[in-house]
């Protein structure tokens, strides 16, 4: 199965991305992953057209997304699905008056249906208010405890003469939300009672003795001091044929994080083994077209996912050695390991696709550091199956297969397993 990640706007156009078979070794999935939640935008009043959005989700093959829009109290709770309410839009209508909408959506791939829920939008307005919130005000800030966070105006028609501000605490989906006592201001430092929960503020407007509430998009559910970043589900990894000319396209793969997942890609040159590696100047974006100084050497990346709280690191299998342009003999299909990585297992070697049909082949099992780097060969280990040993255990073990025919010779390595357990 290939993971398709919004995040890399390569992997957009391709449709569908590629996962190393050594990154996902023992994970198991059950439905794509929002890195980025669903939102309602429109304005919160009787008579007009609220839009959801699905949000970015990062999955298995083609993602399919289900919606469910909720009718709810002006706290949030007590909440009702509304019957037919199944499309991404929705039209307001009088029973909304003076409730909260909330919006439901699932996502499904091929590994099962997950789901997950927009901020609450209202109390939702009259028909022709005199006073509305046309788009709801952000909450910034880092939701860790400890942090202060701040609260937008948002928009409303027309300015409000007066604002005031009540934060409020709300269960991690957003929803069932109690006010904070003594929280008036515009600011709001996280305390450890928050800790799991998600922050709202209820805004009142008024004008004269007109007056409209209307809630904040909600925070993400505030964590502690000791979380630094995202977290990996399934790991990135890198498609395409490792030849000069030919493109290579990162997969973001799977994370979980605080809020909304933005990406760095990083682009490494190596030497054969995966060590000496060095920047690749200007390589920064989600794909990488190997050049004549790449020949011979292999590719390697370095993905940064940064959330509200903090960066974290993950590295991608090796890819190559990079094939020369003219070369007839590349593989088409990159060869894999398949097994179990634990002490005592086995693990053996599919030779992959090549552009011509090898006359021979020769194998190497390397053992790597557990980011798939600073391979070295293992001695004696040349066959197409290999028995896991203790000297294997915390390492990630790769193979190293060099086609042969029409007078020429290829090597090409597989994706690394996952760091071998005991």
């Amino acid at each position: 199965m290939a993971p398709n990640s919004l995040g890399a706007a390569a992997a957009l156009a391709a449709g569908l991305l590629v996962l190393s078979a050594g990154a996902s070794s023992g994970t198991v999935v059950s439905g794509p992953v929002p890195s980025t939640g669903p939102t309602v935008i429109g304005t919160a009043a009787a008579g007009k057209r609220l839009t959801g959005l699905s949000g970015s989700w990062a999955g298995f093959g083609v993602i399919v997304y289900h919606f469910q829009w909720y009718r709810c109290n002006a706290a949030g709770a007590a909440c009702l699905s509304i019957h037919g309410a199944t499309a991404p839009s929705y039209a307001v209508n009088g029973r909304d008056i003076g409730k909260t909408l909330g919006l439901k959506v699932f996502g499904t791939d091929s590994t099962g249906t997950s789901s997950a829920y927009s901020s609450l939008i209202g109390p939702i307005a009259p028909p022709r208010p005199l006073l509305v919130a046309t788009a709801q005000a952000t909450i910034s800030g880092s939701p860790v405890v400890g942090k202060t966070l701040q609260v937008s105006t948002g928009a409303w028609s027309p300015v409000p003469a007066k604002l005031t501000y009540r934060w409020e605490r709300c269960n991690a989906n957003g929803r069932v939300c109690a006010a904070i006592p003594n929280t008036s201001n515009t600011s709001y430092t996280l305390g450890s009672a928050d800790l799991g929960h998600m922050l709202v503020v209820l805004l009142q407007g008024t004008n004269g003795t007109t007056i409209q509430n209307a809630f904040s998009t909600a925070t993400p559910a505030i964590v502690g001091p000791s979380v630094h970043g995202p977290t990996l589900t399934i790991g990135p990894s890198v498609s395409g044929i490792a030849a000069q000319r030919q493109q290579l396209v990162a997969s973001t793969g799977i994370w979980q994080g605080v809020g909304p997942i933005v990406f760095g890609f990083h682009w490494y040159r190596c030497d054969p083994s995966g060590v000496h590696c060095q920047t690749i100047r200007g390589a920064t974006s989600a794909a990488y077209t190997p050049v004549l100084k790449d020949v011979g050497d292999t590719i390697a990346l370095t993905l940064q996912a940064t959330d509200s709280v903090g960066p974290t690191a993950a590295y991608a299998s090796l890819v190559g050695p990079v094939a020369g342009e003219d070369s007839p003999l590349t593989p088409t299909s990159l060869p894999t390991i398949t097994g179990a990585a634990t002490v005592g297992g086995t693990l053996d070697i599919a030779r992959g696709l090549w552009s011509t049909r090898p006359t021979g082949f020769t194998y190497a099992w390397l053992r790597c550091n557990a980011n798939g780097r600073l391979c070295v060969a293992i001695p004696g280990a040349t066959a197409l199956s290999y028995r896991l040993t203790a000297e294997d255990a915390g390492h990630a073990l790769a193979a190293d297969i060099v086609a042969s025919g029409d007078g020429t010779t290829q090597a090409a390595l597989t994706a690394a397993t996952a760091p071998v357990t005991s």
